[in-house]
């Protein structure tokens, strides 16, 4: 049989329904804002379950490409700086690309503009100064350029440009608080930091020695069969001794590390050597051993250091 309620609790039934039903209410509308959101791109709504327009998604990655692609053929281009510098402006306005992403996507572009340049050989000058132009044309501060390192690569060149041509570079400001004592007829060209220091050591063994059998022959006289001494087998291994600070300068190669510094004139070496990651040199002497710097960069360290050799 069915019960009746009385007035107080019909009242709380009531509320308890208007209630349930505002919070119906106010899932309906979250899960409707969530089916139906805006585009990321233009602000307009984009329909249900998604969040950007599919043309306005197309929009924005053939203008990623286009910056890419205007920046790249930059350097090789007839165009003005300025013009280019503005038509990027354009592309990221029509193309929903935010300033931010159009500074990243600069600064990427830019970065492989001077790969490719690279790839070329040593930058002549009138790309160099393009690419500096191209690169304040985008506004790319030293805090961007400090998260690639296609800016030094590009001074680089321009430092083996120098030496090519016959001309002394002073492109790299001297730390004046440098741990080194330079001679007054000397100028520093390149420092590079964080150098391991190598050097080859040879040591020797003896494989295969025996002390071989005594046989006695009478009372008191024994025969002493199957010795042999062992055979002497050096071995060189490449050894780490230090880690430290390299200037390159007009007269000298100098090494400041925390256990050993030194210096070595360009007219005492015999040979340069070079590798992928540094270099290595060989002191005039009967028996010197490498000398082996690990810069990171032996393209760059090869090059340089024998062309100033030469002077």
């Amino acid at each position: 049989m069915p019960v009746a309620l009385n007035s107080s609790a019909m009242v709380k039934s009531l509320v308890f329904l208007d209630r349930l039903q505002l919070k119906l209410n106010s899932l309906s509308r979250f899960y409707l804002e969530e089916a139906v959101s805006d585009c990321t791109f233009c602000g307009k709504p984009a329909g249900f379950f998604h969040h950007q327009h599919h043309e306005c998604g197309e929009n924005h990655e053939n203008g990623r490409r286009q910056i890419t692609h205007l920046i790249f053929e930059s350097p090789s281009s007839t165009a003005s700086i300025e013009s280019t510098a503005s038509r990027v402006i354009q592309i990221a306005e029509q193309s929903f690309i935010s300033e931010s992403e159009r500074r990243d996507l600069s600064l990427a572009a830019w970065s492989l503009a001077v790969d490719n340049a690279l790839d070329h050989g040593i930058l002549s000058e009138e790309v160099e100064k393009r690419l500096v132009a191209l690169k304040e044309g985008l506004s790319l501060s030293s805090a961007d350029l400090t998260r690639t390192d296609a800016w030094d690569r590009m001074v680089k060149s321009g430092v083996l440009r120098d030496l090519v041509a016959g001309v002394i570079p002073k492109r790299m400001p001297v730390d004046a608080s440098l741990p080194l004592n330079f001679q007054k007829s000397e100028q520093v060209v390149w420092t590079f930091n964080g150098v391991d220091y190598l050097e080859d050591r040879t040591r020797r063994q003896y494989v295969g020695g025996s002390r071989g059998v005594s046989v006695r022959v009478m009372k008191g006289v024994y025969y002493h069969v199957g010795g042999f001494k062992g055979q002497a087998i050096d071995r060189t291994e490449r050894v780490h001794l230090d880690t430290g600070l390299v200037a390159v300068t007009t007269k000298q190669i100098y090494f400041a590390g925390a256990e050993r510094a030194f210096r070595v004139p360009y007219a005492k070496i015999v040979s340069f050597e070079p590798f992928t990651n540094g270099l290595g040199i060989i002191r005039d002497g009967v028996s010197a051993k490498p000398q082996i710097f690990v810069t990171h960069d032996g393209w760059f360290t090869y090059n340089l250091v024998s062309n100033l050799a030469r002077f």
